[in-house]
């Protein structure tokens, strides 16, 4: 059948896309792969400060939420994309993003490993979030 090994982009392209800075557990960003790093460092040491094992896979799921649930919300840029693409949800199966040529750390190497649990559970929340901003397509401005 046509169409059935579609696989969406947005969510990978989202990750490495600069723009306006957004908002993501209290810090500033450009990129949501940023984001995702700060917060998978902050999550690891939370679990660490409560005196509890880490859970790499929850970390990742955590701050994968965080960092992408963050620049939807605040750029509409990112809801514009996700509108766009007739297979964010239809398919749920999302590209991983080319991750190989950035440094090697335990946040890339937790998000190459569990990139394709977490993404479509990250896009049901973002296209989610969509229906609070039903005039993005009135604006003008960038939010």
């Amino acid at each position: 059948m046509p169409g059935l090994d579609t696989v969406s982009t947005t969510l990978g392209e989202q990750l490495f896309i600069e723009e306006r800075p957004f908002c993501c557990r209290g810090r500033m960003f450009w990129k949501a792969y940023e984001a995702y790093e700060y917060a998978y460092e902050q999550c690891i040491a939370e679990q660490r400060q409560a005196g509890r094992a880490i859970n790499e896979p929850e970390t990742v799921k955590v701050a994968m939420y965080d960092a992408f649930c963050a620049r939807c919300s605040q750029r509409k840029t990112m809801r514009d994309a996700i509108r766009g693409d007739k297979h964010f949800i239809a398919r749920g199966r999302h590209q991983k993003p080319d991750l190989l040529s950035l440094p090697r750390t335990p946040a890339r190497d937790g998000l190459i490993e569990n990139w394709n649990q977490y993404a479509q559970c990250v896009a049901w929340t973002c296209y989610d979030i969509l229906r609070h901003f039903p005039n993005d397509t009135l604006r003008t401005d960038e939010q």
